[in-house]
């Protein structure tokens, strides 16, 4: 019975891990949600979004790739 168990939690292991390594990369998405919305009306504001979404998307990128 223990052995099945193990053998189940295994095998959702890296579903677990990624699950709880987006989390911090969902919160900093959500916190940046609003500069995304006000930015590209400043001058110069397109290109720090650009950058911006650039940054979540390697974060997110490293987080599904490296866990």
């Amino acid at each position: 019975m223990f052995t099945g168990v193990v053998r189940q939690l295994a095998a959702c292991q890296r579903a677990v891990v990624v699950s709880l390594a987006l989390v911090p990369v969902v919160l900093a998405t959500v916190a940046c949600l609003p500069a995304v919305v006000v930015l590209p009306a400043f001058p110069g504001g397109v290109r720090r979004v650009s950058a911006l979404l650039t940054l979540l998307r390697r974060w997110t990128d490293t987080v599904l790739s490296r866990s």
